[in-house]
């Protein structure tokens, strides 16, 4: 086989996809840490939580439903973890999200899973959305989404990661925690069953 034909080969080859919790984990470059008070926080707590195990960091790792390159980039600040990835760390720890995350105990929060937390940011949005009086396409570029995103969101099958829900909370003139429905709103009680 002559070399040109390798190569058309090789180029015509389709390259997979991620799936699984390769999407759960939004990553940047090493070298690139996220500025974000809550990735920091979360980072210092996981520190701690293995410290106090006696694990190593691969067992530690596993034990929370994470790779070791997954558990190296939240500790070093360069990953972006999605809600379900955060949920599910946060009950492998037996630690409510926003313990891991801030600096506060419970008060008048309520530890929630990722789909209920998914399901009151697609019901806050889907309030907004109708208060805007605007067309999808526009409220997309005010609250700083895709329209494919704001789809998702929409119909409670969005996954996104911590820091577009910090972005998108601001954006909405709300807080992070009322946006999930850890918090209650100021003007109304979610359903979070």
């Amino acid at each position: 086989m002559n070399k040109r034909r390798v190569e058309g080969k090789a180029r015509g080859r389709k390259t997979k996809k991620p799936t699984g919790d390769h999407r759960r984990l939004m990553v940047n470059s090493m070298e690139d840490r996220l500025a974000s008070p809550h990735l920091e926080r979360l980072a210092k707590n996981l520190i701690a939580y293995l410290e106090k195990s006696g694990m190593t960091k691969p067992e530690f790792a596993e034990s929370i439903g994470m790779s070791g390159s997954q558990f190296r980039y939240i500790r070093s600040r360069a990953a972006n973890p999605s809600i379900e990835m955060l949920a599910k760390i946060s009950a492998k720890l037996k630690t409510p999200l926003y313990e891991l995350l801030e600096d506060c105990q419970l008060g008048h929060r309520r530890n929630l899973s990722a789909k209920q937390m998914t399901r009151n940011l697609s019901i806050i949005v889907k309030r907004k959305y109708a208060e805007s009086g605007l067309d999808k396409e526009q409220f997309a570029k005010i609250i700083g989404v895709s329209l494919p995103q704001l789809y998702l969101m929409l119909r409670g099958d969005s996954n996104p990661s911590l820091l577009i829900v910090v972005e998108l909370a601001r954006r909405l003139g709300i807080g992070m925690w009322e946006l999930l429905g850890v918090e209650p709103t100021q003007d109304e009680k979610l359903i979070t069953r």
